[in-house]
């Protein structure tokens, strides 16, 4: 496996600014409000490394590991490790962005306005409001102007990638089938049911007397299940209190015996498929469970696995490629280092 699943994906911490991203994947907590200060630390203008003489700056690699923090939601103690931690990877990270830029302008690339709005506006639906868009823009010093240039050169920069990948190996049914057979491990499939339940909630404030009220009360929808008075999806459908599944009769699709707790694994996987179960209590109420569907422990079938395992091989193919592709614009450029990790950290303690 490679560094990056994608080498798209690290160049858009090189191109996209950074509010963009930080919005999107930060979670609000006391925690990183703490260390938020620790994420812009003023640097000097200095070259840190140049790429066939273009400068990439000590400021850039400090953006760039303050965005992979951001991005990875590292720890209190790795932020304050980040500088030493992050610095190979941000530098190289900006190598390969400048090589793909250079080789991005080579290929007179050009990108048509209606795909840069577009992809601007799925930036803007990110957030909660356009208000709330144009103020992290602004709390960011990006212009509106900025952002779409940005967009632009993502776009072009997508281009290259899809280059690098023109020559990716396709699989062939026959690898696919090799690697099914020699691998029977990876695709054994554990005992499985399709569960449907019905919840009725219990108040926090609950007495012992009401919670026992709304037992008896489930358990005489169960009995009128059972009597064929009503279906099970029908019973969901009226009385369940989950929001998100009574309208489809309660379905939860398939679970393993791991998808659930033990009392409730146990109970559905010892009923007999279409069987409902007694009344089990959880922290949101009471359940009653159906087994619609039992499935045995068995092995995937290749004509079931197939599918995926042919998305994997074809992006690992991609990914080699993407790789090469790179490694050869550096064996064609001059990359120059004028600053090591060590050095990075100690001046940004």
């Amino acid at each position: 496996m490679f560094r990056s699943a994608f080498i798209f994906t690290i160049l858009l911490l090189a191109l996209i600014p950074n509010t963009v991203i930080a919005e999107e994947t930060v979670p609000p907590g006391e925690a990183y409000e703490a260390t938020e200060a620790m994420l812009h630390d003023p640097a000097a203008d200095l070259v840190a490394v140049r790429v066939s003489g273009d400068p990439i700056t000590e400021k850039q690699v400090l953006d760039v590991i303050n965005d992979i923090a951001r991005q990875e939601n590292l720890t209190l103690e790795l932020l304050k490790q980040r500088h030493s931690l992050l610095f190979d990877r941000a530098v190289e990270t900006l190598i390969t962005a400048s090589l793909m830029k250079t080789r991005m302008r080579e290929m007179n690339i050009v990108v048509d306005d209606t795909d840069v709005e577009a992809q601007l506006r799925q930036l803007a639906q990110r957030f909660p409001s356009p208000e709330a868009f144009k103020k992290a823009l602004t709390d960011q010093g990006v212009t509106e102007a900025g952002l779409l240039n940005n967009i632009r050169e993502n776009i072009s920069m997508q281009k290259v990638v899809e280059e690098a990948s023109k020559n990716a190996a396709l699989i062939s049914d026959a690898e696919i089938e090799k690697f099914y057979a020699d691998n029977p491990d990876n695709f054994a499939l554990p005992e499985r049911a399709r569960m449907a339940h019905i919840l009725l909630q219990i108040p926090p404030d609950a007495s012992a007397a009401q919670k026992e009220e709304i037992r008896k009360r489930l358990e005489s929808i169960r009995v009128n299940i059972e009597a064929d008075i009503i279906s099970f999806s029908d019973a969901a459908a009226k009385y369940s209190q989950d929001s998100n599944t009574a309208a489809n009769g309660g379905d939860m699709g398939l679970v393993t015996r791991d998808n659930l707790p033990k009392p409730f694994a146990d109970a559905l996987f010892k009923t007999k498929q279409g069987t409902v179960t007694p009344a089990l209590e959880s922290q949101s109420g009471y359940h009653i469970l159906i087994a619609l569907e039992l499935r045995p422990a068995e092995q995937a079938t290749l004509e079931e696995v197939k599918p995926s395992l042919r998305q994997s091989f074809e992006q690992n193919a991609k990914q080699a490629a993407q790789q090469k592709f790179v490694e050869e614009l550096k064996s064609k450029a001059i990359i120059e280092y004028f600053m090591t990790s060590e050095e990075f950290s100690r001046r940004h303690q």
